[in-house]
């Protein structure tokens, strides 16, 4: 297995050309996956991967919540760690602006530094959904947290008819109705054994 973290954008360039990845958003990865590489030692945001895995199981199943979402909108991203799904979908979709919400010091730090050099809509914070004050975001996005760190504030924190998108297995997403909001669909991942991205809309009150 190679090590992800050496390489340099010019050799992510051919490795990303074999997989279903449109173009402008294949030119941007290089350099978020150049930056993670050269963070993980210190933060360890991916661990053991190989670039392939990597590309697979983080860059695929976090582009795969870009056709859930209009063409412009506000995202709040819960403990965005090391940027799956958020920067992906933000890179495929350059009418949205973000807020990206991650309490750990290191990755927070992370995340600011890679939304600067990508040139992202995206304010970062240093917060945890429940210290969060912010209301009438059109998406919510959540991966490899449990529903017991976002669920009961995600209607929250949306506008009527906002979506929240969880990356999970479609076990876990049995019986997890987030309050204020109702189920819609179950998108299956790019590779379908890894899970679904589970779908709520926040009804009317």
């Amino acid at each position: 297995m190679s090590d992800w973290r050496r390489l340099r954008e010019e050799e992510w360039r051919p490795l990303l050309a074999a997989y279903p990845i449109p173009a402008e958003v294949a030119d941007r990865l290089p350099r978020y996956l150049t930056l993670l590489g050269r963070f993980e030692g210190a933060v360890d945001l991916v661990g053991r991967v190989g670039p392939d895995s990597l590309i697979k199981e983080h860059v695929l199943d976090s582009l795969a919540g870009v056709p859930l979402l209009a063409e412009t909108g506000r995202l709040i991203d819960v403990g965005s760690g090391n940027g799956f799904p958020a920067v992906p979908i933000l890179l495929a979709r350059g009418g949205w602006s973000a807020v990206l919400l991650e309490p750990r010091e290191r990755r927070w730090a992370f995340l600011r530094l890679a939304a600067r050099e990508l040139g992202l809509n995206a304010d970062v914070r240093r917060e945890r959904l429940g210290e969060h004050r912010g209301s009438g975001y059109d998406a919510l996005t959540v991966r490899a947290l449990g529903p017991q760190m976002w669920a009961e504030r995600a209607g929250a924190v949306l506008r009527e008819g906002g979506v929240a998108l969880w990356w999970t297995s479609r076990a876990a997403a049995e019986g997890v109705v987030p309050a204020g909001m109702v189920p819609v669909v179950d998108s299956p991942m790019p590779v379908p054994e890894r899970g679904v991205i589970a779908v709520w809309r926040r009804c009317s009150t």
